[in-house]
């Protein structure tokens, strides 16, 4: 059995009904509902959602009271606006409109509480008011409504002026109180900020005071010193840094690295060698044994009877007159000649970068010898400077020349002599052949050449 409320409303225009009707249908997930227009318009379903309907559509656009009846169904729960009321076209109200509200348990269950939600929505969005709310004074039944409409539109707006009111009590009290907060922590912060400056500045104060205390006493101990407590420092300084060259001797990776053009040379000249006396080698040897075969093979032949040899054309007479030909013998004498001279090159070459790095360990041992008597003529002329100071302060006068020249002797004097020059065995061979010689001779093809007096090469340097 359907039970049947009437809820009255001002005239509402048809936008207001449809945003009404749309949240309703949002909030209980209904999704359409059936609309009549004025002039018998029958406009059909509505989609909530999304409104595709284009006689509705036109409706809306006219900003009217076009809307006759709508309604939707959530659950049970069947709600119509009916523009007028739901009364006989004769007795329709020009002033209000109603909200009929039909429930019918059987066609689905609905919780009072969504129930009340439905109507409070109603009654916020589409200002609902009782007409009978108003004292009768002698007027008529629409006027009667007119006043009703107006009390309940003066109660809502001084329900919304208390709501105002007590939301900017709410906000000023939110402000005042976040002001506070905000003052406070700023407070505090500045108190901690002041704090922090404070340490900050007694520290570097401190710290001043301190670097000011260190400062006098370094000027005071400056002042203080004299010159026998600079030189002894000066001395110490200098003392140091030998010390150090001799703990650390050696030289730079940029000097080493010169000495690798000559290891390259020499490493590519016995390469050569070795390349000259292997070709030379297995020259000599096929050379060897081409001559040893031609003379075995003489032998063989003189050693044939005379019946043999006239087999094939030969006597004995002819045979005794064969003989290996001198060039053979003499190619093979060049050829041990030539691998003689080449392993003496080799050999030659092999001693003079022997020579040339023994040289570089010798030049290495007298640097940091002489940088060793250094140390030790630094010491000792201190010594000597310290003893003449003492002397004149002891006995007025200076040191006899004497005694000084005793104590100084050979002070920073070094006796190394030079080193001999290295020169390569070839260039002491040629000196020796040809520094006794008073003129030299070359044939070079049909022509001649001559030196006078060639200089013997000296391989040490004059000494000066």
């Amino acid at each position: 059995m359907s039970q049947v409320q009437r809820i009255k409303i001002p005239r509402m225009p048809d936008r207001s009904v449809y945003e009404c009707f749309k949240k309703l249908g949002i909030e209980h997930n209904v999704t359409e509902m059936n609309v009549a227009g004025a002039a018998f318009s029958a406009i059909g379903a509505v989609d909530l959602v999304e409104n595709t309907n284009d006689d509705f559509t036109a409706l809306l656009e006219h900003n009217s009271t076009l809307i006759e009846t709508c309604n939707l169904r959530i659950s049970g729960l069947t709600v119509s606006y009916v523009r007028g009321g739901q009364y006989n076209p004769e007795d329709k109200s020009p002033i209000y409109d109603e909200i009929i509200l039909n429930w019918n348990p059987q066609q689905g269950n609905l919780e009072n509480k969504v129930r009340l939600e439905v109507i409070a929505l109603i009654n916020s969005e589409l200002k609902a008011f009782e007409p009978g709310r108003f004292v009768s004074s002698g007027l008529s039944e629409e006027q009667n409504q007119l006043l009703s409409i107006h009390e309940s539109t003066l109660e809502r707006l001084e329900r919304l002026n208390e709501d105002l009111i007590k939301q900017s009590s709410n906000f000023r009290e939110n402000l005042e109180k976040q002001f506070e907060e905000k003052f406070n922590k700023a407070e505090e912060n500045y108190e901690f900020q002041k704090n922090k400056l404070e340490e900050s500045i007694t520290k570097k104060s401190d710290d001043l005071e301190a670097t000011k205390n260190k400062l006098e006493e370094k000027l005071k101990s400056i002042d203080d010193r004299d010159n026998t407590h600079v030189r002894r420092e000066i001395r110490d300084k200098m003392l140091n840094d030998v010390k150090s060259r001799i703990s650390e001797f050696g030289v730079s990776p940029k000097t080493e690295k010169k000495r690798n053009p000559v290891f390259i040379g020499i490493i590519f000249m016995v390469i050569i060698f070795l390349g000259l006396i292997s070709l030379t080698g297995y020259e000599l040897t096929t050379v060897e044994k081409q001559y040893y075969s031609t003379l075995e093979t003489i032998r063989n032949i003189s050693n044939w009877d005379e019946e043999k040899l006239k087999n094939i054309g030969l006597s004995s007479e002819i045979v005794a007159k064969v003989s290996v030909p001198d060039s053979d013998r003499t190619n093979i004498y060049w050829l041990w000649a030539k691998l003689s001279l080449l392993s003496i090159g080799l050999l030659g070459t092999i001693l003079f970068y022997i020579r040339w790095q023994n040289r570089w360990a010798e030049q290495h041992s007298t640097s940091e010898f002489q940088l060793q008597q250094f140390y030790i003529d630094v010491n000792r002329a201190n010594w000597v400077i310290e003893s003449c100071l003492e002397w004149r302060k002891e006995t007025k006068s200076a040191i006899p020349s004497e005694l000084l020249g005793s104590i100084t002797h050979n002070l920073f004097v070094s006796d190394n002599t030079e080193l001999e020059k290295i020169i390569h065995p070839s260039d002491e061979l040629a000196s020796a052949l040809m520094g006794s010689a008073s003129k030299l001779k070359l044939k070079v093809g049909e022509n001649e050449l001559e030196f006078d007096k060639p200089g013997k090469i000296s391989n040490k340097k004059q000494s000066t």
